[in-house]
C-alpha cells in the first residue's frame, strides 16, 4: 500500500476482504473504487496488470492486491493541510490551506530537479482544481529559479520578489475575477527633523543622490527596513548618517506620492526628534552618504530655493511642522505609544499612533 495518510483502516480492511472474498469463476480482474476516510481508494487486482504497471508486468506477480492509491479530497476539510497523492510516479506538492480556501505551497518541500517539479505541479493543479482550491501561492527559492518558467507556462504570475526568492500566484477558479492582493506597492520613508536645546535644526548635504553637489541642505532621510517601525527607522537613519542619538517625539506630517520609479508609491513621514548636542563637533558623518552637516534656524531651511521653498508640497509640509509661535514641533502631530505585541513569544513591541 502507498497510502500517504490514515484513510480509515477498518474501511480499507473491509474493502480488501470484500475484494478477496468475491466469488469468481476465474482470476479476479478489474478494479474497485471506494471512499474510505475522505480518500478515494483504488485497488487493482490480479492477474490483470495495473494501469500504471510496465507493459507485460502482471499483477499476479505482485500478489492479490497489486496497488492501492490514495487521492486527496476537499482540502478545506482537513484542518489546513494538503495531501500528497501517489500515482504514476509523482506526488502533489505539499502545502497548507489558507483561511480563504487557497493553498500556500511549502517551499522547503519542493523537488530538487525540474522534471520532478513539473510532474508534481501538474498533478497538484489537477488535484487542487478537483478540490475547489482557489488561489495558489508558490514561493520559489533563488537556488531553484529554473522552476519559474515551468510555473509561468502553467498559468502562474509574478507577485513579488526578494533577494532569496520569487513569489508566484495562480487563481484557479474560472469565470471569477482574481481577488488576490497585489504585491507590495508602497515604499515608506522617514525624515528626521532634529531639534537641539537651542531650537536649531540639523541639516545635511548628501554625498550621493539627486541633490549631491548642488549645495542643497535637507534633513536626514532614509527608507524603512523590512518590519521596522516609523519611530525606530527615524532614530536609526539619524544614527547611521551623522552618528547622533536622538529621541523620537512624534510624527509632524507625511506626504503620499505615486511618482516613484517602477510604478511604485511612497509615503514619507517627517518625524520630530530631540537631541542634546549643540555643535557639529559631536557628529560622525557617514561619508559614503553625507558630505556636510550643520545646525541652522528653521527659517533658513524653509526659505532655501528651489527646495523646499519653490516646491509646493514640500513647502507646505515643512511649514506645517512649525507652530504659530515659530517653535519647531509645537504642533499637535501624531504621537506613538508602545504596546506589547499580542501574541508574541519573543516579547517584541509594537506602536500605535494617535
Amino acid at each position: 500500500s502507498q497510502v500517504q495518510r490514515p484513510v480509515g483502516l477498518a474501511g480499507l480492511r473491509a474493502a480488501m476482504w470484500r475484494l478477496l472474498g468475491t466469488p469468481t469463476r476465474g482470476p479476479l480482474a478489474g478494479a474497485i473504487s471506494g471512499i474510505v476516510g475522505g480518500a478515494s481508494i483504488v485497488v487493482f487486482a490480479s492477474p490483470q496488470a495495473s494501469p500504471t504497471a510496465p507493459p507485460g508486468a502482471a499483477a499476479a506477480r505482485e500478489g492479490p492486491l497489486s496497488r492501492v492509491r490514495a487521492c486527496s479530497g476537499s482540502p478545506c476539510a482537513r484542518g489546513g493541510s494538503t495531501v500528497r497523492c501517489e500515482g504514476g510516479g509523482s506526488t502533489t506538492l505539499a502545502g497548507k490551506i489558507d483561511p480563504y480556501g487557497g493553498i500556500i505551497v511549502d517551499a522547503l518541500a519542493l523537488p530538487h530537479d525540474l522534471p520532478s517539479f513539473e510532474a508534481r505541479l501538474d498533478a497538484s493543479l489537477a488535484a487542487w482544481r478537483g478540490s475547489n482550491v482557489r488561489g495558489v501561492w508558490l514561493k520559489i527559492p533563488i537556488r531553484k529559479s529554473v522552476f519559474i518558467s515551468a510555473a509561468v507556462d502553467r498559468g502562474f504570475a509574478f507577485h513579488h520578489a526578494e533577494p532569496a526568492y520569487c513569489m508566484l500566484t495562480h487563481w484557479l477558479p474560472t469565470g471569477e475575477a482574481n481577488p488576490l492582493p497585489r504585491g507590495p506597492s508602497t515604499q515608506v520613508g522617514v525624515g528626521a527633523l532634529v531639534v537641539n536645546q537651542e531650537g536649531k535644526v540639523l541639516l545635511v548635504q548628501e554625498a550621493v543622490g539627486a541633490s549631491a553637489g548642488k549645495n542643497i541642505w535637507k534633513i536626514p532621510t532614509g527608507v524603512l527596513e523590512p518590519r521596522e517601525d516609523i519611530r525606530d527607522g527615524a532614530e536609526r537613519e539619524l544614527l547611521e548618517e551623522v552618528g547622533l542619538k536622538a529621541q523620537f517625539v512624534k510624527v509632524l506630517g507625511f506626504r503620499h506620492t505615486h511618482a516613484l520609479p517602477f510604478g511604485k508609491s511612497d509615503m514619507f513621514f517627517v518625524c520630530l526628534l530631540r537631541a542634546t548636542c549643540k555643535d557639529t563637533s559631536e557628529l560622525t558623518l557617514q561619508r559614503s552618504e553625507i558630505a556636510k552637516a550643520k545646525w541652522a534656524d528653521i527659517r533658513e531651511f524653509l526659505e532655501q530655493a528651489p527646495y523646499p521653498r519653490d516646491m509646493p508640497v514640500w513647502a507646505e509640509l515643512y511649514a506645517a511642522c512649525v507652530g504659530t509661535d515659530g517653535v519647531v514641533g509645537n504642533v499637535r502631530g501624531i504621537r506613538a505609544e508602545k504596546v506589547p505585541a499580542t501574541p508574541d513569544p519573543k516579547g517584541r513591541q509594537e506602536y500605535y499612533y494617535f
